[in-house]
């Protein structure tokens, strides 16, 4: 059996590095302004931010800043560090509640309430169905049934219990699991923006592909974000043009591997346990990072047809999606917003 596997980093690139619109990025009326860019690896991804601020030492100071506030909140959420909250969690799991910081009350509540809002296609406690396929680890595989059975009887975000009083979780079933890769990326985005200081006038963030723009350009000019084709790395599908806002994308390309000519990806479907297959991309825009996060993934698993009627019932949500013939829709309200890409 030959299993390959690779992890991409969906990476919506920025017009301001890609398109020519983009590559003057000051007018005259806007000499103090200047950019400020750093670069730092965590949250298994490239994280850039770009600042604009007359002085280097305070723009530096400020990136600074906000990317240690959201490697903390990184140390905090995620299910692998161990002496996390998540993990002390999921430790626990039939034994005791854990008492946890508040930030992971916000986020776990928060991924509760789009776990009610799509009727449990987004699950907090879907992580047995990525352990036992493998994800995260160095070798994924496809489950037996048997495996694959025992795993879906642990998926159930109802069960889970927040004591907001004692500041604890408790998951009450032994082998439950959570998993907030679906959302705290977006959150630890939004944190990190929301440390800037007032004196700036745009920071861009760009967690791959979680991305959150406050404020305009300097030039004047709104921003423009391109969406990568999950097909072809080197090939646009949509430009997105925005004054400000949060855009994320999940797609099919982002981790997966091939066993016996079969693509399996990440996004599981926590009722069946079996990757989601309608969709190969989903981008959404709304006005945080944490709400387009999670709708990417809710919509990526609810399909074509659901996913747009959830979409247009929310207001300030847009979304693009490429379903898996290469079929591309987006809606109305990015109509004048999205450029489309053609060959």
């Amino acid at each position: 059996m030959k299993i390959k596997y690779r992890v991409v980093t969906v990476y919506v690139l920025v017009a301001a590095l890609m398109l020519p619109a983009l590559t003057s990025l000051m007018g005259c009326a806007a000499q103090e302004e200047k950019k400020h860019t750093r670069t730092v690896f965590f949250m298994d991804t490239q994280v850039d931010i770009t600042y604009y601020h007359p002085s280097a030492q305070v723009a530096q100071t400020d990136i600074a800043e906000m990317f240690a506030e959201m490697q903390r909140l990184e140390k905090i959420l995620s299910r692998e560090a161990t002496g996390s909250d998540l993990h002390r969690i999921n430790e626990a799991a039939g034994r005791e509640a854990v008492e946890v910081n508040p930030e992971t009350i916000f986020v776990l509540r928060s991924a509760l309430e789009f776990a009610e809002l799509s009727d449990g296609a987004f699950d907090p406690t879907v992580a047995p169905l990525l352990e036992v396929w493998g994800f995260g680890g160095d070798f994924p595989a496809v489950p037996a049934q048997e495996e694959l059975a025992r795993a879906r009887e642990l998926v159930n975000y109802r069960l889970v219990e927040i004591d907001e009083e004692k500041g604890s979780v408790f998951l009450p079933v032994p082998g439950m699991r959570l998993d907030l890769g679906g959302i705290a990326k977006g959150y630890i985005v939004d944190r990190g923006q929301e440390s800037a200081q007032e004196s700036t006038s745009a920071v861009f963030i760009n967690a791959g592909g979680d991305i959150s723009i406050k404020g305009r350009k300097p030039s004047g000019e709104d921003w423009r974000v391109a969406v990568q084709d999950p097909d072809n790395p080197d090939r646009f599908l949509a430009i997105i043009t925005m004054e400000e806002g949060s855009v994320a994308t999940s797609g099919d390309y982002q981790r997966f591997f091939e066993e016996e000519g079969q693509r399996y990806h990440h996004i599981i479907n926590p009722f069946t346990g079996m990757p989601a297959y309608e969709l190969s991309s989903v981008t959404v825009v709304a006005t945080d990072t944490m709400t387009a996060d999670a709708l990417s993934t809710v919509i990526f698993v609810l399909g074509v047809e659901k996913g747009l009627a959830l979409v247009e019932s929310l207001p300030g949500v847009d979304a693009i999606l490429m379903d898996n013939s290469g079929e591309l829709v987006y809606t109305n309200g990015l109509e004048g917003q999205v450029e489309i890409m053609t060959d």
